[in-house]
């Protein structure tokens, strides 16, 4: 292997192993050979090491690259084609946001500053006079490059694990947009005879579609402002910019991640479990809404002082009064939802840590678990056939009467839709704390959910009365 420095030497041959040892395995695939759990779980465990040796490669291969290549002569810019590469401009532009970081208008070069007023194409760039759109002053700073938004996406994604399963509506501005919205679930075909005319309009024979309308707004979200100083800008060894950008990602994460569940819909997000607890418990099956704990074939009643037994001998009204989620409670949640969402292969329970461990420890007739871990890295286990995703803002179980929260089932992206303002930025507050010495940095969202179609998903309520 000439050419290579030592570090990818031993790289490759730590890969060349661990392939190794996963040819067997894919041999007796191929051959159409079953294979055990243990082989099952000992493949994807070589996978998982081997693209961890591939990343190492490469930093290996780009750190080589650039050790050989000659530093340039200090404050000699040297002419390069990458910049008109999209990558080459999108790196220019990353450099000249955190220029403007660090020093702030007066510290951008006139190259600089013409990169950052064309906004490296982004829809929502600042105007050749520095002030971004709707913003109030030149002070109010650039919008961050397209690098800081996917960093913010990623973060609300990770604080909300219900948010990828809804349904994202994505707009360039935020003014109020309305869709319509009808059930026709209740109308269906009938005979006709002879000499009988067919009904029309709000006739008893007719068809009658009943249209209604939902409303997305954009509320604002912010992170609260950030001080950092002036001294720990220019310099501190670390990436400041970075880090004030995760923070501002984390802090505009877990709200819109509580809102997406507990918001009440009043000049905000309105939260799915806010929405369905509101419609209720049906009289019906398959209507979505609340699941009252024990009402498993007694959809039009309650459970009241139930006291039939299940697993392990427990009566339900025991298993209630200790807040405890039971073996009919989850087919009962899964019969709560029509067929028609189940058979799309979206639907999910959604549930806290603490509510996990309890759906751990359930059990059929047949002490046979519910449970089901997900032996593929990075997919989800299944509680009775279903995907499971754990998001600490939902509820708490609990032993309250009539108390709903603690678990979640459902098609989301039917029942919630999310709207999105790409209009995410970061403001540059350098007057305000300048007798501190300090700077200010704000991000901000447009965001918004509602309901969409609430028969899709269903919450669980103890329901003690």
């Amino acid at each position: 292997m000439a050419g290579i420095t030592e570090a990818e030497r031993t790289i490759r041959e730590k890969r060349a192993q661990v392939f190794e040892g996963m040819k067997p395995i894919i041999q007796k695939v191929q051959a159409g050979i079953e294979i055990s759990d243990s082989e099952r779980t000992e493949f994807y465990k070589r996978d998982k090491k081997l693209r961890k040796l591939d990343q190492d490669l490469e930093l290996a291969r780009t750190y080589a690259a650039r050790s050989a290549e000659p530093e340039p002569i200090a404050g000699i810019r040297e002419p390069s084609t990458a910049t008109t590469t999209p990558e080459g401009e999108e790196k220019r532009y990353e450099e000249a946001f955190s220029t403007w970081f660090r020093r702030g208008d007066k510290g951008l070069s006139d190259e600089q500053r013409a990169v950052l007023d064309s906004g490296h194409g982004l829809s929502t760039a600042p105007n050749s006079a520095g002030i971004s759109a709707g913003g109030t002053g030149y002070d109010a700073g650039y919008l961050i490059p397209q690098g800081f938004w996917m960093n913010l996406q990623i973060a609300i994604k990770e604080y909300g694990g219900i948010l990828p399963y809804c349904r994202m509506v994505q707009t360039d501005s935020g003014q109020p947009m309305p869709w319509p919205t009808v059930d026709p679930t209740a109308i269906v075909g009938s005979y006709i005879t002879e000499q009988n005319q067919l009904g029309f309009g709000g006739d008893s024979g007719g068809t009658d579609y009943q249209f209604g309308q939902g409303m997305l707004n954009a509320w604002t979200i912010v992170s609260g402002v950030i001080l950092a100083s002036i001294q720990l800008i220019n310099d501190s060894a670390f990436d400041v910019d970075q880090f004030v950008t995760d923070r501002m990602g984390e802090a505009i994460g877990r709200k819109v991640a509580a809102e997406l569940h507990s918001g009440s819909g009043s000049s905000a997000f309105l939260g799915v479990e806010t929405a369905l607890a509101a419609r209720g418990h049906q009289s019906s099956p398959a209507m979505g809404g609340v699941y009252l704990s024990g009402t498993v074939g007694n959809w039009a009643g309650t459970a009241g002082g139930s006291a039939y037994t299940i697993e392990g001998g427990t009566t339900a009204q025991a298993k209630k009064a200790n807040g405890l989620i039971g073996f009919d409670d989850i087919l009962g949640m899964i019969a709560s939802v029509d067929p028609a969402y189940r058979k799309l292969g979206r639907s999910v329970f959604v549930c806290n840590d603490l509510t996990m461990a309890m759906l751990r420890t359930i059990t059929d007739a047949y002490s046979h678990p519910l449970w089901s871990p997900n032996v593929a890295p990075g997919q989800p286990d299944t509680l009775y056939g279903y995907p499971v995703i754990v998001d600490q803002n939902t509820s708490a179980v609990s032993t309250s009467a009539s108390t709903s929260g603690g678990l979640l089932f459902g098609d989301f992206n039917s029942a919630v839709v999310v709207r999105q303002v790409n209009q995410a930025g970061v403001m540059r507050l350098t007057e305000r704390y300048a007798d501190y010495l300090q700077v200010g940095f704000l991000g901000y969202v447009r965001m918004d959910a509602r309901s969409n179609d609430l028969r899709a998903a269903v919450l669980y309520s103890t329901n003690q009365t």
